[in-house]
């Protein structure tokens, strides 16, 4: 039987990356595009066993490696992912979140390609929700940034460009992600953050109060989430979390006692346009797809410490 062929933009990024491997185990044949902008090399552990396309997913020689690839599913991961990017030079956010997708799915609907599966924004889209935990129809307020913007309307339009076609679609609202390979130099990582500062007996910085809450789910539950849709008949529009709502202090305090060290917080202002709680309802993925979040933060939070130190080996 011949392998199946996967393409992941954005392969060579935090959460792109763990799929890359998960889907090499799997015996599939891996095409990577990723421009490397916040992406690295080294987060493929086997570089040798995949292709790989350093370009723009926009790119005409990528467009047209993609369609030679000839792709049976597309995970599109590759994305501007920095809020305060977005906020500053909302026209690039516009170009690589809204602008090249839709050229990868010009392309993608020119290949065998069977199903389209998107990585979007449960922490952004849904602006200041309706109800927490947040289900996939509970908008609320505008997205706060153009980030959260560009992943709502890339959402309707994967929607839109896929209806009636034989080419299914996932589109999976992820929390917040963390785990091994998370940048800590982002803005989205802070367990990656806080963890390192306190490895290294450095106190965290946490703004405002610390009472704001998020949805943490572990970088291995989301990569199961994506291939539990492979299996499906359906189109898809998921939130993936893991339902339990961590407020930054408790985060603070979790990863105190991982790494037995006592900090002091330093606290500054606020951010301006900051959700105080963020905690997604994913019964949808359970009933649809057979999936729930699995691993508890402590259990998440030492894969991130052991990940540190053996880095720093």
């Amino acid at each position: 039987m011949s392998k199946m062929k996967s393409l992941v933009t954005g392969g060579a990024g935090f959460i792109g990356s763990h799929l890359v491997d998960s889907l090499l185990k799997e015996n599939h044949e891996v095409l990577v595009v990723d421009n490397l902008t916040t992406g690295k090399k080294d987060n493929l552990d086997d570089l040798d066993s995949l292709v790989f396309i350093e370009k723009e997913i926009g790119s005409e020689e990528a467009l047209s490696e993609i369609k030679k690839f000839n792709p049976d599913y597309c995970f599109h991961l590759a994305a501007q992912s920095s809020v305060t990017v977005s906020v500053d030079n909302p026209i690039l956010d516009e170009e690589y979140n809204i602008t090249q997708p839709l050229q990868l799915i010009a392309a993608i609907k020119n290949t065998n390609c069977s199903r389209f599966i998107f990585s979007s924004s449960g922490g952004t889209i849904y602006g200041n929700p309706k109800n927490t935990p947040t289900k996939e129809d509970d908008f609320g307020s505008e997205p706060a940034s153009p980030y959260g913007s560009s992943k709502k309307r890339l959402n309707r339009l994967i929607e839109e460009s896929f209806q009636g076609r034989e080419i299914k679609y996932s589109i999976l609202n992820f929390a917040n992600v963390y785990g091994p390979r998370q940048d800590p130099h982002g803005e989205a990582g802070v367990i990656s953050i806080f963890t390192r500062k306190m490895i290294d007996g450095e106190n965290p910085t946490v703004y405002g109060t610390g009472k704001q809450t998020r949805d943490f789910v572990y970088v291995g539950d989301v990569v199961s989430a994506m291939h539990k849709c492979l299996s499906s008949e359906q189109n898809h529009n998921l939130n993936i979390g893991s339902g339990v709502e961590t407020s930054v202090l408790e985060l603070v305090s979790l990863i105190e006692e991982a790494v037995s060290y006592k900090c002091e917080i330093n606290y500054k202002e606020a951010r301006e346009g900051e959700l105080l709680r963020s905690v997604l309802d994913s019964s949808l993925a359970k009933e649809t797809i057979g999936w729930h979040s699995e691993t508890l933060i402590s259990e998440g939070i030492s894969e991130v410490i052991s990940w540190i130190k053996n880095q720093r080996k």
